[in-house]
């Protein structure tokens, strides 16, 4: 729950290790224990449909991972051909059982290499794990375990249990949406937009897709060649 994730250093409890919940160096933590059951595939797979429609969501062994990404633009420049593009992403986990673990590790930028000018990174997905979570208990069958669990165990009417549920919840009504970093001025931007430049191999390696792309040397351009007659190579 957003409204009781805090941002600090998690203590990991010795049983919440036994379940294979335990931060990674370099790795910002999250993580919530719901004092509810989840158990039964008809629950799971409820919860599932339920979130396929926002996010990726993939299942593993006890586990129901929910990934959300989103796009980084930075349009500071005046020529369309320097602006940058990144996809990010961030995933958060629900260990099911007789109670439930809802837990998000937040990778360090280093494992998005094309996004290295991104401003913030962390605090953005901390933002979009906690969205991600208050998803989760506002759309599934997890929520209403919830407040029939304050229902028995605080004696709150439906009522009180649905508006405690809200409250806690708060990034569930309006998802985090990023913003560029900053926007040109408009009419520089329109002046280059209509000049329409050709997009250099430097703006279509930052589009490609992650991984080793083996035809790496071939899109490269030779910037100058020195005096020994050694090709220098940049964008």
């Amino acid at each position: 729950m957003s409204a009781l994730l805090e941002d600090k250093v998690y203590v990991v409890l010795s049983e919440t290790a036994k379940r294979g919940v335990y931060p990674l160096h370099g790795y910002k933590y999250g993580l919530y224990r719901i004092p509810v059951e989840l158990t039964k595939k008809e629950e799971i797979e409820q919860v599932v449909n339920a979130l396929k429609s926002n996010f990726d969501v993939d299942t593993f062994a006890d586990r129901i991972l929910v990934t959300y990404r989103w796009k980084e633009r930075d349009v500071t420049s005046s020529k369309p051909e320097e602006w940058k593009e990144a996809e990010l992403e961030v995933t958060v986990e629900i260990v099911t059982g007789e109670v439930i673990d809802i837990i998000y590790q937040i990778k360090p930028l280093e494992n998005f290499p094309e996004a290295y000018w991104v401003k913030n990174y962390r605090l953005k997905a901390d933002q979009n794990a906690k969205m991600v979570i208050d998803v989760i208990l506002r759309s599934t069958i997890i929520g209403q375990k919830l407040i029939e669990h304050w229902m028995k165990k605080n004696k709150l009417s439906e009522e009180d249990a649905k508006a405690k549920l809200e409250g806690l919840t708060p990034l569930a009504k309006a998802p985090v949406t990023v913003t560029p970093v900053q926007t040109a001025a408009p009419q520089q931007a329109t002046s280059a937009q209509a000049a329409a430049p050709q997009q250099t191999a430097t703006a279509q390696a930052a589009q490609a897709a992650k991984g080793i792309d083996p035809e790496f040397m071939k899109k490269r351009q030779v910037a100058t060649t020195s005096e020994h007659g050694y090709k220098i190579w940049g964008p």
